[in-house]
């Protein structure tokens, strides 16, 4: 959401070349990606990333996430991963005003991974004035964000591989609302180092938006990241380090940073931190998996003093 008005991406190598000639466009094209001020953009919930995982590892995700949380980080990496269908189930409460509920569903298609996405993004009532300054309400309303968007995502040779998001989005705060579409882009690389991974997001790529007459730039960014999973020794698939740096359309850069212990098969720790923000600090969670049921929760700090910590719980099922 708006700040302001609210209160608050040979032959293998040929086509390697240019998927990477299209990701740098879109970026370079996108509404008032290199350039912008603060708040500028709206519907910044599109930013608010899915899985319980992700968010203790310190929001990381476009190298390290997998399975259906991967639909919004970065649906590419799926190509690289041991699954056939997984299923994501995210309820987060956000500075104690918000509820941010989430839904997604990754599953393989032959050498692709086809997804669909659900976001939703709902205030608490908020009182309604009118133009006389009586200081009495007139009513309430509840602003919210919506986006649905369906994936896919395909290998490029044998260690690359690239994935798409288009979105459907519409928002609503008060009587005024407005629809939009956007794509994303990702690239992932499966690095000659085995368990090291690098990958690139451009997201919420599209045109302006408008409410009320006032037009407004979605919330663009790119992503960079990189994740490593030691493999052949004795931390072999039981330590994840992951980190990302973002540049958003209307703010200045971002970094993130993150780590997962797997103690034993079923359980995880992982902890993490958000560098260059006003309001957000450390995270952390844990993870519970049986079968082909898992249950993950993350703690994420606020640093805005009157505001709640944030604290998120995604159910998680694959096979």
């Amino acid at each position: 959401m708006n700040k302001e008005r609210f209160p608050m991406v040979g032959y293998r190598n040929k086509k390697v070349m240019t998927l990477l000639a299209l990701f740098v466009l879109a970026v370079a094209f996108a509404p008032g990606a290199r350039a912008g001020s603060p708040g500028d953009a709206g519907l910044l919930s599109l930013r608010m990333g899915i899985g319980a995982r992700e968010a203790a590892m310190g929001e990381t995700g476009v190298a390290s996430s997998f399975g259906a949380s991967a639909i919004y980080w970065n649906p590419a990496n799926n190509v690289f991963a041991d699954f056939e269908t997984g299923l994501v189930l995210q309820h987060h409460r956000y500075l104690g005003l918000f509820n941010h509920e989430s839904a997604a569903l990754a599953h393989k298609v032959g050498n692709g991974v086809l997804g669909f996405l659900f976001m939703g993004f709902y205030s608490d009532s908020i009182d309604r004035y009118g133009s006389e300054p009586v200081g009495i309400p007139e009513g309430t309303f509840k602003p919210y964000d919506v986006a649905f968007a369906v994936s896919y995502a395909h290998p490029l040779g044998d260690s690359f591989a690239a994935a798409v998001n288009a979105k459907f989005i519409y928002e609503k705060i008060d009587i005024y609302s407005d629809v939009g579409f956007a794509f994303d882009f990702f690239l992932t690389h499966k690095s000659l180092i085995e368990g090291l991974m690098f990958a690139a997001s451009a997201t919420n790529v599209g045109g302006q938006m408008n409410l009320k007459d006032e037009p407004f730039d979605l919330p663009t960014a790119l992503r960079v990241g990189a994740a490593w999973t030691p493999v052949g020794d004795f931390l072999q698939e039981k330590l994840t380090l992951a980190g990302d740096v973002v540049f958003p359309n209307d703010t200045k850069e971002k970094a993130h940073l993150g780590a997962e212990l797997n103690l034993i098969p079923e359980f995880s720790l992982r902890i993490g931190t958000r560098i260059n923000y006003d309001n957000q600090g450390l995270t952390a969670g844990a993870g519970f998996r049986t079968g082909v049921l898992g249950v993950d929760y993350a703690y994420e700090e606020s640093t805005v003093e009157g505001f709640d910590d944030g604290h998120k719980f995604s159910l998680n099922l694959v096979w």
